[in-house]
């Protein structure tokens, strides 16, 4: 575990821009997977999943990882390989299958038009779809090489909007909205990885 932290760290020191992407989505993922209930074993599973969720993206070419512009359909073809280039990484490890299943299954939409697998509703794995709610208000809400940083506000009302839209789960991100307007700190997750 502690050569693919290292893995993920190495991926964050590669693009300036998502430096922090990784550790962010795990402490947005404890916080709502700790309001949800979840027990111990599966926080842990969760916590490391989410810090590893894009590691694959260690076999993106630069060219397209730091794209400043939007992708070409072939780009984004080869961006959408990522989870499953995550999940082969974490499948060599006996101890990662619940790893693999997060990172394999987070760009998953609940309508079924995700990638790379097409899976629908609570087929999706459970925290996989935390870690999908995670990485997207993480993405809104953080500087990235295409755009700035839009504010919580901003990004709770385009929650807000398409909580209902078929890419999340509405019960989870219904869920993640009142925890963020709630103003709940995620900075005492930084020891749950």
């Amino acid at each position: 575990m502690g050569i693919l932290f290292a893995l993920a760290k190495a991926l964050e020191a590669r693009d300036d821009n998502t430096s922090s992407h990784s550790l962010n989505v795990t402490r947005y993922s404890m916080l709502l997977g700790e309001h949800l209930g979840l027990d111990e074993e599966e926080l842990r599973a969760l916590s490391q999943g989410a810090l590893l969720h894009d590691l694959g993206k260690i076999g993106i070419p630069d060219n397209i990882l730091k794209k400043p512009g939007d992708l070409d359909d072939a780009e984004f073809e080869i961006i959408k390989k990522h989870p499953m280039m995550t999940s082969d990484i974490l499948d060599t490890l006996e101890t990662s299958h619940h790893f693999a299943a997060i990172a394999r299954s987070h760009h998953e939409r609940w309508d079924g038009t995700g990638y790379p697998d097409g899976l629908y509703g609570e087929n999706i794995p459970l925290l996989a779809r935390i870690v999908a709610i995670a990485d997207a208000w993480d993405a809104m809400t953080s500087n990235r090489v295409y755009r700035d940083a839009m504010s919580e506000n901003i990004a709770l009302d385009i929650f807000e909007r398409e909580k209902n839209s078929g890419q999340w789960d509405p019960y989870l991100v219904d869920k993640f909205i009142k925890l963020m307007r709630q103003g709940k700190d995620c900075s005492k997750y930084d020891l749950a990885v």
